[in-house]
């Protein structure tokens, strides 16, 4: 005989933790300690900033995830030694829909040590919400951005 009061118990309590859930992200503040914007100057700089960030959020327990990343730069750095390409995740963002709430989705599920997003353009609100996702999930996200380096007088 099937118990309908323990199924509907099961679903109230879901939807309490879900609720609670909200709540925590609703009164995070946004911080720079888990969502932070990175400029990069030339591809050496890009490659030094992949080394930086995969050194940094190294764990063995958990992926770094990184989309549209420079593939030349991590490969380089792969062949160097200087990383780990079995912790590491790539998601080109052309061949997989990388919307901004499968970016909160990930973030919220905490199986990355940090996510990684190459010349990706969002407004103050998105960030925020970015923000306060990453720090529920405990994954640091953070965003390179190229710089225009000054162009040289060019004459006419």
């Amino acid at each position: 005989m099937i118990n309908i009061n323990k199924v509907n118990l099961n679903n109230i309590n879901n939807n309490l933790n879900i609720k609670n859930t909200i709540n925590i992200a609703n009164s995070t503040s946004l911080t720079s300690t888990w969502c932070n914007i990175v400029n990069v100057n030339s591809a050496y700089d890009l490659s030094k900033k992949y080394h930086d960030i995969c050194q940094h959020h190294h764990d063995e327990n958990k992926w770094i995830l990184m989309i549209n990343p420079e593939n030349d730069s991590l490969e380089q750095l792969s062949n160097m030694g200087k990383i780990n390409p079995a912790k590491i995740l790539k998601v080109n963002a052309n061949k997989v829909n990388v919307s901004i709430e499968h970016i909160k989705k990930t973030l919220l599920k905490g199986n990355c040590s940090a996510m990684i997003l190459a010349n990706a353009n969002y407004n103050q609100a998105q960030l925020n919400e970015i923000s306060r996702c990453a720090a529920i999930g405990k994954t640091h996200c953070i965003f390179l951005q190229k710089t225009n380096a000054p162009q040289a007088n060019k004459l006419h």
